[in-house]
């Protein structure tokens, strides 16, 4: 579950074992925006098409967000720290409006591979929450392979590096 800012709030055992356990970072290392603009959004794999239409849609959406709450110092705070990211100035220039609600996501697993997901967004009416649901594509092998995730958990078969 996120916040209206793309912050992680809430997130389950499969959620962990399969985009790694969001504990390992600070609360303020746990945001979307964050993770693709300023790191690595974990384990996911992107083409570059992916990679231009979800940062377009989720400044779009966070550009929304701010005209919602325009007096938010966490809100601006976020902004502000995003600007270090020339790709985020770049799009927050548009100034597009607009929500972030569906993509299709590849995590990369170390352990068992790719898993081919379909990721749909569920807004919350009054809250600005957002749930985020995860299905395995079809015709791929990533049911099975979530299935094994939710028997492992967070717990590596391989060495880390």
């Amino acid at each position: 579950m996120y916040d209206a800012t793309w912050q992680l709030l809430h997130w389950n055992p499969l959620f962990a074992a399969t985009f790694g356990d969001p504990t390992v970072r600070d609360v303020g290392g746990r945001n979307v925006l964050v993770w693709q603009f300023l790191g690595e959004l974990p384990r996911v794999r992107q083409t570059a098409a992916e990679r231009v239409a979800f940062e377009e849609s989720l400044v779009a959406d966070l550009r929304a967000t701010t005209s919602r709450y325009p007096d938010d110092p966490d809100l601006a705070a976020l902004v502000l720290r995003l600007n270090l990211s020339p790709r985020f100035c770049e799009l927050w220039s548009r100034r597009a409006v607009g929500g972030h609600q569906s993509a299709h996501k590849l995590v990369q697993h170390p352990d068992v591979g790719d898993i081919a997901m379909n990721s749909d967004i569920l807004n919350t009416q009054d809250t600005n929450l957002r749930l985020v649901v995860y299905t395995p594509q079809p015709g791929t092998d990533a049911r099975g392979k979530l299935e094994f995730l939710a028997a492992i958990g967070v717990q590596r078969m391989s060495p880390q590096g």
